[in-house]
């Protein structure tokens, strides 16, 4: 199991000073990351690659904003592809979509996306959170729909565990239908059905094992832990999450 983390985790010592919070993620123990926003296109390319190397830290992917992707493509291309991106994660509004029409016309405007990005030797991922679950045309989720009428040469998905779950959907039944198309995963726990807050990973009723076992069968490659909102202190709540991961898998 290859794991990293998201550092939206820890945004508030990313805020007050990204290099020391990327040492201190590096000291609990994590070998590679997720950007999400600062320092991620607000440094310069070559500064950013250069302490990821120091530190011996893999930056595997970024979550950065749709429109920003859409309308910034060879900025945002030029600068993930210098600091080393494997994967480009977005996320479209499906808020504004009302009709299957709307939703194929998304789904192609993703594909063409994803070909670009794939021109630059990277693949392009959607995330989710439960409205793309919540949101349904002729009884069909509009994930589901998304998923159905993008190219699987040029859209890829990364399944967030506590979303698909908040949603009333089983992660495990999500992950067999991307077969193939979902390398990368969000790792995040729930505590309790009653208040569906989240909670450190490992410590709530999500079943990571049978996730695991089925990631591992449909082509997961990176296993990202995250926490919108960590119950610790943010630094903690990411090495917790580490070792839980430690304890139940084969680390690499």
């Amino acid at each position: 199991m290859r794991v990293a983390l998201q550092l939206y985790t820890i945004r508030d010592k990313i805020a007050t000073d990204y290099r020391r919070a990327l040492r201190k993620v590096a000291e609990i123990g994590y070998k590679a990351v997720e950007y999400a926003g600062h320092p991620f296109l607000t440094v310069s390319a070559d500064e950013l690659r250069s302490l990821m190397e120091e530190l011996n830290l893999r930056p595997v992917s970024a979550h950065v904003p749709y429109n920003l992707l859409r309308s910034h493509t060879s900025r945002v291309l030029e600068y993930a592809s210098k600091v080393g991106l494997d994967y480009l994660v977005s996320e479209p509004d499906v808020r504004k979509i009302s009709t299957r029409a709307e939703a194929v016309e998304v789904a192609e405007e993703m594909s063409e996306l994803g070909r670009e990005i794939a021109g630059r030797g990277m693949r392009f991922c959607m995330h989710n959170h439960a409205v793309q679950f919540e949101k349904r045309i002729g009884g069909k989720p509009v994930y589901m729909i998304l998923v159905e009428e993008s190219d699987p040469r040029y859209v890829h998905f990364q399944l967030d565990t506590y979303w698909v779950k908040y949603a009333g959907y089983n992660p495990v039944e999500v992950l067999r239908a991307l077969k193939g198309r979902c390398p990368l995963i969000h790792l995040k726990d729930m505590r309790d059905e009653e208040s569906r807050e989240m909670t450190e990973l490992g410590r709530g009723i999500i079943n990571f094992r049978e996730i695991v076992e089925v990631a591992e069968r449909v082509g997961v490659e990176w296993y990202i832990v995250e926490n919108d909102r960590p119950t610790l202190d943010s630094l903690e709540s990411a090495r917790v999450a580490l070792m839980y991961l430690r304890s139940a898998f084969t680390v690499e």
